[in-house]
């Protein structure tokens, strides 16, 4: 849960600041808060457990470890600033932050959606950005 909730707010600061997705994936509204379900079925397997293996995707039909590289200094630059505002927070701190009325997730649900849609997730965090 902790790792979709960090994913989930990097997409949303990286929105936020660089106007474009961290991620070509949509996030849910899922009971627990947003996820992204492929990440969801790729790491369910370790549960409340660490997670001991790299993210894979597929290139040229064989599966690779998922890597960002050193050159993409706008993901580096959004991924420290998650990292060190949310690393410490627990999984369940992190669901309760994403659950709060007014944001994406409160929204989607309310209106009866499943998918969170990117507008509404920049909006949200363009406005932390300007609060603070």
């Amino acid at each position: 849960m902790k790792l979709q909730k960090l994913v989930y707010l990097a997409h949303g600061w990286h929105l936020a600041i660089h106007d474009e997705p961290l991620i070509e994936e949509s996030f849910e509204a899922w009971p627990y808060g947003p996820v992204e379900e492929f990440l969801y079925h790729m790491f369910k397997q370790f549960r409340n457990n660490p997670i001991t293996d790299y993210a894979k995707t597929w290139v040229g039909g064989e599966e690779k470890a998922f890597v960002v590289h050193a050159q993409n200094t706008q993901f580096f630059e959004v991924f420290d600033r998650v990292i060190q505002k949310y690393g410490n927070f627990s999984a369940l701190q992190l669901s309760a932050l994403t659950h709060q009325p007014g944001t994406p997730w409160s929204i989607t649900k309310a209106n009866g959606l499943s998918e969170i849609s990117n507008d509404l997730i920049r909006d949200h965090f363009r406005n932390l950005v300007a609060n603070g």
